[in-house]
């Protein structure tokens, strides 16, 4: 009775007026039950609509497109339709200053589908979990549903083998629109974008629109995203025209506030309204959720759990943990699944070129189990793991954020064969969790230092080579998270008061305590960096003006005086500033102390790098600037060396 009266309570005023009418009027029981009844079915009508199209989606859609039941279900079940803009909203400094311009995607693909649009190819981008996939899945369902459908159809997910020949096999391809999924999970792409892209645009010419996902931060810099199809247009050209077709590119947004309260109403509805409350808990702790959100999907498990969570790596392994509990009751059989979903997150990353993909052949599955020295059946192996069969029987993690999580799980377990996967294969995704998973601690993975080699280098305002002995620099500055282990009275400045942003107001004293405290509690031996040693970590030995490459600086390379922040900004937040060996913030955000007197002994001390609040004339790898070693300020911070 409760739920009636809820439901109730949220009718709007002039349908509780009607309903009341009925019921007031001299009209026979049965009629007014019955009316009423009618008026509210009525009044329904469009959210029992999308619950029938759904439905007949599910069911109608596997013989139009190239992915399983399982991933149309997971795809349209309380699907929100997501907006789209023309700024990236992970990268540009403009929406992080502005409000970008949104609207529905639906809007754009539409105006595509007419013959008289200029455009012939899209390229959706969006960052992991943004629902690229699950766009394409309800996109075409929506369209499938149509009573006219001038054009044919077809989905392919990027990621399988066989794109040429199953292009071919497509019938009368100038009337078909084509979705290809996932461009970052073709394995030639990962080694050649720009020719696998050459290639796809030959094989798909003659069709009638093209359609193509991608990750965001699969190309490394905003230059590498394709404008140019290398398709030659045919016959006249409008006024302004190029020779060639060119991409129309579009990124997905991040969800609103009103989306996700959106989705929260329909995935916990008013009779749930416990759990919407809890879920909505959840939301505003995290804001990745907003970002991704394929989380969102997960809402339940997180709150099942009773835990609070910081980050998106303990959401996830709460996350893997609640889906095994839920797919088996026995402990043991959850351990050798876990333990399975791990190896073989391991496996599917070093064997990714042999296989073609990320994903494994049925066949194989029971043969690895047996070297993994795991018993468990077949069937268990791939029904109640984290894994999904896809349309051509090969088994792949449910989502590609999953296989990163599990892998960069290996990895802080010191996994060998882990460690043998190249760093330059790493995703984004993967090196973040395996940031968060050390809780910030970057001294307690190897893999978060980089190699130098020892040589001569001339370095610039030096008349002589400097000779320099073999070293390793962090990939990041030290942060407050793990200067407060050394010093847990240490004060957070205003500047800089989070967790994994860089520890400021530290002296050069202070830094020189911090690594003789860590280098007794590892056993390894750190120190501050030579003035030498950092501007050849920072410039690869005189070859680059900054630390990533001779171009001028602009807010998307590091937090400095354009940049307009006024803080220091969380360790790693400047991919396209980061140097080619791998490491983040030489320039910008704090300046660092270096072990080196500024002019002679018993003077200043060395900071390099330039910091929040500074002009880019200071972000020079060649700058230098010398303060006293017990100085303390706001935009003071360091970065530790490992030598042998």
């Amino acid at each position: 009775m409760k739920w009636i009266i809820k439901i109730w309570q949220q009718l709007p005023l002039n349908v509780k007026e009607i309903l009341k009418w009925l019921f007031d009027t001299h009209l026979g029981e049965s009629i007014k039950i019955l009316s009423a009844l009618i008026f509210l079915l009525w009044v329904m009508r469009k959210r029992i609509s999308d619950f029938i199209n759904r439905v007949r989606a599910a069911g109608n859609l596997p013989n139009h497109s190239g992915f399983t039941s399982q991933d149309i279900k997971q795809g349209i079940k309380y699907y929100i339709w997501p907006e789209c803009q023309s700024v990236d909203p992970a990268q540009s400094d403009e929406v992080r200053s502005t409000i970008a311009v949104r609207s529905d995607l639906r809007e754009p693909m539409d105006q595509m589908l007419g013959r008289k649009t200029i455009y012939k190819h899209f390229i959706i981008l969006a960052d992991t979990g943004m629902g690229k996939t699950s766009f394409l899945l309800n996109y075409q369902a929506r369209y499938l549903r149509r009573w006219h459908k001038p054009l044919a159809m077809e989905s392919i997910p990027l990621g399988a083998s066989g794109l040429k020949e199953r292009l071919k096999s497509i019938n009368s391809p100038e009337k078909t629109l084509l979705l290809l999924d996932s461009f970052d999970e073709d394995t030639r792409a990962i080694e050649n974008h720009t020719q696998r892209l050459h290639d796809i645009m030959a094989w798909t010419r003659d069709f009638h629109r093209v359609i193509i996902t991608c990750r965001t931060q699969f190309f490394p810099r905003d230059e590498e995203i394709p404008k140019e199809t290398g398709i030659i247009k045919v016959g006249p050209r409008g006024v302004g025209e190029g020779p060639q077709f060119t991409f129309y590119k579009l990124y997905l947004s991040p969800f609103s506030d009103e989306q996700i309260q959106a989705y929260l109403k329909r995935r916990f509805p008013i009779w749930r309204k416990k759990k919407r409350q809890q879920a909505k808990a959840i939301v505003e702790k995290i804001p990745n959720l907003a970002v991704r959100p394929m989380l969102l999907t997960y809402v339940d498990y997180l709150i099942d759990s009773g835990k609070s969570f910081e980050n998106c790596y303990q959401i996830y392994a709460e996350m893997v943990e609640a889906w095994l509990k839920r797919e088996s009751e026995k402990e043991d059989e959850r351990k050798a699944l876990y333990e399975f979903s791990n190896k073989l997150a391991v496996n599917l990353f070093l064997n990714f070129k042999i296989r073609g993909g990320e994903r494994i052949p049925y066949d194989e599955i029971d043969p690895l189990a047996k070297e993994f020295g795991i018993t468990l059946a077949t069937w268990r192996l791939t029904g109640r793991s984290l894994l999904n069969r896809d349309a051509q029987g090969n088994y792949k993690f449910t989502h590609r954020s999953i296989l990163e999580f599990l892998f960069a799980q290996q990895l802080l377990a010191d996994n060998k064969d882990a460690l043998k996967f190249p760093m330059k294969y790493w995703t984004e995704q993967i090196k973040t969790f395996v940031f968060e998973g050390t809780g910030g601690r970057t001294w307690k993975i190897p893999l978060f230092f980089i190699a130098f080699k020892g040589g001569a280098y001339k370095l610039k305002g030096t008349e002589k080579a400097i000779e320099i002995k073999p070293f390793e620099m962090c990939v990041y500055p030290v942060t407050n998270r793990e200067y407060e282990e050394y010093d847990p009275s240490h004060k957070r400045d205003k500047y800089s008061d989070q967790k994994d942003q860089p520890v400021v107001n530290v002296s050069w004293e202070e830094a020189i305590k911090y690594c003789k405290w860590l280098s007794e509690k590892t056993g390894d031996n750190f120190r501050l960096p030579t003035e030498a040693e950092w501007e050849v970590a920072a410039g690869g030995g005189g070859q680059r003006a900054y630390p990533w490459g001779n171009e001028k600086p602009t807010p998307k390379h590091a937090n400095y005086y354009k940049s307009k922040i006024g803080e220091t900004t969380p360790v790693g937040d400047y991919p396209l500033g980061r140097t080619p060996e791998g490491l983040y913030d030489m320039a910008g955000n704090v300046w660092e102390w270096c072990v080196a007197w500024y002019k002679e002994e018993n003077s200043d001390r060395v900071l390099r790098g330039g910091a929040f609040g500074y002009g880019p004339d200071l972000l020079r790898c060649a700058d230098r600037v010398g303060r006293d070693p017990q100085g303390r300020k706001d935009a003071f911070g360091f970065r530790v060396v490992r030598v042998p």
